[in-house]
């Protein structure tokens, strides 16, 4: 369909999405992407977005997603909550009038070996869509996608309460996803990117909220994996000058969110204010994580000369990820464990030169 023209920060943007659904043909339906390896904000998104058009419109929607849903508090999230995601495998374009891009642009969706053509895509991250897009691209510089979709719930009129359920979702389980999406994204709404957005979105929906499972998918267990991993980088982090990085060796891909995980405990060291933590993943490429809250450090900007030209990174204010992949040089599960250490270590000491030359340019 993507007819409309990129709309970005518009007044009145809800009034160009309603175009799209608005006096339309049946049947009708909605295919939902997000970026791969879903977090809590994009989770809440889908779920929301779902529940959106199917009250104010009566379309049917299905989110689609690619890669693991691993951490913890993610597989809590779709445990309980019990969104309606599927394996981009399972995506079949035929069966879709329309696409929508949430929490991601075009170019970092989850879509496999698809070509999807997007009609609107809501986003909060710095880099905007391609010059090309020709769809509706709703971003109002919110610290969350879930705030985001929140003010198009509002302005549409949508309400969370009575009758309200046209599909099988019970009445707090929209407004849980999406406080949940935008606590983890905003860091409890103490981040530098959170917005009025966010706090009217809490303000609003908290009374909503189910207590216990909100609890539980915040307070996630952490897999012993996990503290066990964290414990030994700690022993090896190289710091300079407010400067931490260090290598966690190999991690499968399960829990590759572990990465973050030591990147955001790290900046909150004592005379550290940026970090940069990298593993080996699945034995093929490697994954880096980066936490900063130094102003001057622009992390999205870091975090695409990390990824260089063969791989990708970005991120928003404080907050970023890269990755490329090793190609020849990966690890194969055949290889003896003495090869398998000494194979990172090589990769261990580049990629910390790497990070070093590109932080003094």
């Amino acid at each position: 369909m993507s007819e409309i023209t990129t709309m970005v920060e518009s007044p009145e943007y809800w009034e160009r999405f309603k175009e799209y659904f608005e006096n339309t043909e049946q049947p009708f339906r909605v295919a939902l992407f997000t970026h791969p390896a879903p977090d809590p904000d994009a989770i809440g998104s889908i779920i929301a977005m779902e529940w959106l058009l199917k009250k104010a419109y009566g379309i049917d929607a299905d989110g689609f997603y690619m890669g693991h849903v691993a951490h913890p508090q993610n597989a809590s999230m779709v445990n309980l909550l019990e969104p309606n995601m599927r394996p981009i495998s399972e995506y079949n374009p035929e069966e879709y009038t329309l696409s929508i891009a949430l929490d991601t642009t075009p170019a970092h969706a989850g879509v496999g070996e698809h070509e999807v053509e997007f009609d609107i895509v809501i986003d909060h991250h710095r880099e905007a869509c391609d010059k090309d897009f020709k769809g509706l691209f709703i971003h109002l510089k919110a610290g969350s996608c879930c705030a985001t979709i929140y003010d198009l719930i509002k302005n549409l009129g949508l309400e969370f309460f009575g009758q309200e359920e046209a599909i099988k979702k019970t009445g707090n389980i929209v407004p849980t996803a999406l406080l949940i999406g935008i606590s983890t994204d905003t860091e409890n709404m103490m981040s530098d990117d959170s917005t009025e957005f966010e706090f009217t979105a809490w303000a609003k929906l908290f009374e909503f909220r189910n207590p216990s499972l909100m609890k539980r998918i915040v307070n996630f267990d952490r897999p012993k994996f996990w503290i066990d991993n964290k414990a030994k980088a700690t022993q090896k982090v190289l710091m300079n000058e407010g400067f931490a990085v260090v290598g966690m060796g190999h991690i499968p891909g399960r829990h590759r969110d572990v990465i973050a995980e030591m990147a955001q405990e790290m900046v909150s060291w004592e005379d550290v204010h940026t970090a940069i933590v990298f593993a080996l993943v699945e034995g093929n490429r490697i994954e880096g994580s980066i936490r900063s809250m130094n102003p001057s450090v622009s992390v999205p900007q870091l975090a695409k000369d990390l990824g260089g030209e063969e791989g990708f990174g970005g991120g928003k204010l404080g907050k970023g990820a890269y990755a490329y992949n090793l190609g020849g040089g990966s690890i194969s599960d055949d290889d003896d464990e003495e090869i398998k250490e000494k194979t990172w270590e090589l990769f261990d000491t580049r990629e910390n030169k790497r990070i070093t030359r590109i932080l003094k340019k």
